[in-house]
């Protein structure tokens, strides 16, 4: 970072219409020739690793609120309650009031103990998507597994899973570029989970268990103080942020393992290498593509000034595939030795993603058992696509054969 009076330059212009169909391919063009891109909508985005990592937590910008929303003219409604009460995007104080009672009743150490309870949840998908000669990963695996998981940690009825999943990825959806005739199902989707989830609490607080949601509701009416809006919309946060974000990483990271052959058949002869495996898909497909910030003081990236006000990308998809930070990053290795210690797919600072141990559990489970059961498992088609280069990326089927 240089002093805004070293400005020198404005963000280099990309066409997005060329960029987009390949956004690994744009990246890896400019990020020799610029630490700044914008593609003519104004937002400039950051594309390197380094100044990715340091505007995560930069104290001169902050995390966008409901700019996003209002920007596209929806200023009320149950998205819009989402956007400004949820802890995902929010900022001080507010952000730690909210984080703190879910951070202590979704501490690592308790996520750990969910382990056996996602290896057994996910052999049985295999076993019964198996019984097919083809099967789409998506459908039968990726989806439904972290629903399933989020569902029995806040205590909802099993046979509410398929609706549950089905109001999680659709609320999902109003966190990345959305179009805006997907918009009606979108705040339908997110009123009904909100309804849904408050309903939950609601039966605790008639009848408490020892559970995840009763020690939220103690935390909650205890030292910290949130109003009954936010304590639905916190629990809202977990489910949409431990859900879409692990369905796309493990279609891809199993894509990518079918694509290198080899990868995978060391992967079944040496389970030692399924952490290894997730770091790799994480850094080489990130689930998130960017997350956006606004600027509160003059500051400069790579000689472009951003003035306060302005709106920024930090490109995760970009991050990770710097080569100043990864030798030969375009290519997938999953004995990779140098992933920096933090990995940005989970963010930075008090935003770092609350739910990364359950997530990692979900993904190195599920690898595991699908590498143990299936290890002849083969793609019946193509490699599942991924979808965008902002916000929550979207992605295709995957289908693959069960049988060699």
């Amino acid at each position: 970072m240089t002093n805004v009076e070293a400005s020198i330059h404005k963000p280099l212009l990309v066409d997005l219409d060329n960029f987009r169909p390949d956004p690994h391919r744009g990246y890896a063009l400019y990020r020799p020739q610029t630490a700044v891109i914008d593609f003519g909508d104004g937002v400039a985005s950051a594309i390197r690793h380094d100044d990715v990592v340091a505007m995560m937590t930069d104290p001169r910008t902050r995390q966008l609120e409901t700019e996003a929303l209002t920007f596209r003219g929806v200023s009320s409604g149950a998205l819009h309650d989402f956007f400004s009460h949820s802890l995902l995007l929010s900022n001080p104080p507010d952000h730690a009031r909210r984080r703190a009672p879910l951070s202590r009743t979704f501490a690592s150490k308790l996520m750990e103990l969910w382990r056996p309870r996602v290896r057994e949840l996910v052999e049985g998908m295999i076993d019964e998507a198996a019984k097919d000669d083809e099967f789409d990963v998506l459908t039968r695996i990726a989806s439904p597994l972290p629903s399933r998981i989020i569902a029995e940690i806040l205590g909802a009825p099993e046979e509410d899973a398929p609706r549950f999943a089905e109001m999680v990825y659709t609320m999902s959806r109003g966190l990345g570029g959305f179009r805006m005739e997907d918009f009606p199902g979108i705040e339908t989707a997110a009123r009904d989970l909100c309804d849904y989830v408050e309903n939950l609490l609601e039966e605790r607080r008639r009848a408490p268990r020892d559970d995840f949601l009763s020690h939220y509701l103690e935390r909650v009416s205890g030292e910290d103080g949130l109003d009954p809006k936010e304590t639905v919309i916190q629990v809202v946060s977990l489910i949409i942020g431990g859900s879409d974000t692990t369905r796309f990483a493990f279609t891809m990271l199993v894509s990518l393992l079918l694509t290198h052959r080899n990868q995978w058949e060391d992967l079944c002869r040496d389970p030692d290498l399924v952490p290894g495996a997730v770091r790799e898909g994480l850094r080489y497909e990130p689930s998130v593509g960017s997350i956006a910030r606004v600027v509160l003081e003059p500051l400069d990236i790579g000689g472009v000034a951003f003035k306060p006000g302005a709106l920024m990308q930090l490109s995760m998809l970009s991050a990770q595939r710097d080569e100043r930070i990864f030798a030969d990053p375009q290519r997938f290795d999953i004995r990779r030795e140098d992933h920096p210690r933090w990995s940005v797919s989970f963010g930075m600072g008090a935003h770092r993603c609350l739910g990364e141990a359950l997530a990692r559990a979900e993904l190195e489970e599920a690898l595991a058992a699908l590498a143990r059961k299936l290890p002849n498992l083969a793609l019946a088609g193509e490699p599942a696509r991924a979808k965008g280069h902002v916000g929550i990326r979207g992605v295709g089927p995957l289908i693959v054969k069960s049988r060699s």
